[in-house]
């Protein structure tokens, strides 16, 4: 079995072609490297340099021999570098789940720093409804999902961070019939991100149009808002862009918050990766709610 000590051995001396120049370089008494090469040459069952009056030369199996060995070293170096990384979070790669809701709330200032501060992590994020989520969990194929609503399961399986509160909206266009100064009376369709856990106020009901349309595209929530009389259920905090640009409007903010929680599986140790991740999400709704107050 070759070592990368001797393998560093060969690629000094092949440079140096000088035992007791090379032997300064590594740190070590040139009667030590001479029995390193040797032990590598019988090893390899190849003569690697020529040696004479004149001083060290290589053998043309030597050179490839050589050769082959920077390449050796550079990559256990570079497995070196990269495992350090991994063992810090700023390398390696996550796959992990948000609902609709939390993802247009947390992911862009998220990940915007993250690709920033650590650009050698590969991001991948799963926007399911939280039962889909929830699936992908046990089977092992996300680390961690974030969400406003409650998986409708035994739960003792998982570890459960509450994240803090969001505001539950009602959400309308500008302009809406109900921002008239004397609105009369009247039912809209109603819209929402995803069907468990939140349920609708009961103070909703008198202006609620049927059961709730369902769509798991926060960008088409946006824009049929936008284009129609509907009304949209979700929170302020994820759609504080439009609501300070004045495009759309919280009319009415229900008494009870939306609880947002971070699952994990609790026979799952969590990567450094998915470490900074989570720290990400309290910060930004920490930040969310500072802002918010």
């Amino acid at each position: 079995m070759l070592e990368l000590r001797s393998l560093r051995h060969l690629v000094v001396l092949a440079r140096k072609l000088n035992y007791v120049r090379a032997a300064d370089e590594l740190g070590i008494t040139q009667p030590a490297l001479s029995r390193s090469i040797q032990a590598l040459e019988q090893n390899l069952s190849v003569k690697l340099f020529d040696r004479n009056r004149g001083g060290v030369s290589l053998t043309p199996q030597g050179r490839i021999m050589a050769d082959r060995a920077k390449l050796l070293l550079f990559d256990a170096e570079d497995l070196e570098r990269q495992s350090r990384m991994f063992a810090t979070g700023e390398a390696g790669k996550i796959r992990f789940g948000m609902a609709p809701m939390a993802a247009q709330a947390l992911l862009q200032p998220i990940l915007s720093e993250k690709l920033k501060n650590t650009p050698a992590v590969v991001n991948e994020v799963v926007v399911r409804d939280v039962e889909e989520l929830w699936s992908l969990l046990l089977f092992g194929e996300i680390e961690f999902f974030v969400s406003p609503n409650r998986p409708l399961h035994d739960l003792s399986q998982a570890h459960v961070e509450q994240l803090g509160e969001f505001p539950l909206s009602l959400i309308v266009r500008a302009g809406h019939p109900f921002l008239a100064p004397a609105p009369e009376p009247a039912r809209f369709p109603l819209l929402r991100s995803t069907w468990t856990g939140v349920l609708v106020p009961n103070e909703l009901e008198p202006i609620i149009l049927g059961p709730p349309n369902v769509i798991e595209d926060f960008a088409v929530l946006a824009q049929l808002t936008l284009s129609t009389d509907a009304l949209w259920l979700s929170s302020a905090f994820a759609i504080r862009d439009k609501i300070e640009d004045g495009s759309l409007v919280e009319y009415f903010r229900a008494r009870p918050r939306i609880e947002v929680a971070l699952y994990t599986l609790k026979r799952r140790s969590r990567s450094p990766v998915a470490e900074e991740l989570i720290s990400a999400c309290h910060e930004q709704v920490r930040r969310l709610a500072m802002e918010h107050a």
